[in-house]
């Protein structure tokens, strides 16, 4: 896995050296903050992500990315643990009409805390629209440790707007609601922001 992660951050740098012809997609760089509170209110989490990509204007695939992720949870008021997250996810756009288009996203990638380590993977189909402003999205997120660890199998409902900064740029807001895989039970609700540069 990282050195899969060190051949895309390496490709992506040799990439902006050649001429632009030589990549047949644009550059794109994210910042996502994550809040995240359990359903009891006893928990809390923030985390930070970088997700470095590029979006291909030709081939199968619309969207590749890195996914570098740092994040510390907290119980009453102190920090009980920090984690980070590593992930390569690619995406594939399919237009339904000219304002909906299906998503598919796959992720596989490895979580590392002071308590244990896994690996971890997700598969997320989801719908946009896209209104004169706006996009809206909606879908859900299957994620599931694929290595056995228990207590990491986990749903997630998706929703909320993105909104274009001009040609360059763009900010995405969503709320997720997260449950238990097996029990089903309501496990944590998160918020999160996400601003993107394209280069």
């Amino acid at each position: 896995m990282a050195g899969g992660a060190g051949t895309i951050v390496l490709g992506l740098g040799s990439v902006q050296a050649d001429s632009p012809s030589s990549l047949d997609g644009q550059l794109r760089l994210g910042v996502e903050y994550e809040y995240e509170k359990a359903a009891d209110g006893r928990e809390r989490a923030d985390a930070l992500t970088l997700i470095p990509g590029i979006k291909w204007r030709s081939g199968w695939l619309t969207m590749t990315e890195l996914l570098i992720e740092s994040e510390q949870e907290r119980e009453a008021g102190r920090v009980t643990d920090r984690a980070g997250k590593l992930g390569i996810r690619l995406r594939k756009d399919v237009a339904l009409n000219e304002r909906t288009r299906l998503v598919l996203r796959g992720l596989l990638g490895r979580a590392l805390n002071g308590n244990e380590s896994y690996t971890y993977a997700y598969l997320e189909p989801s719908l946009k629209y896209a209104f004169d402003d706006l996009e809206m999205m909606m879908g859900f997120r299957a994620v599931r440790a694929v290595d056995g660890t228990p207590g990491h199998d986990v749903n997630k409902f998706r929703i909320g707007p993105s909104f274009d900064l001009g040609k360059a740029s763009e900010i995405e807001f969503r709320f997720v609601r997260n449950w238990d895989a097996s029990t089903g039970r309501h496990a944590s609700d998160a918020y999160i922001v996400e601003f993107v540069q394209k280069f």
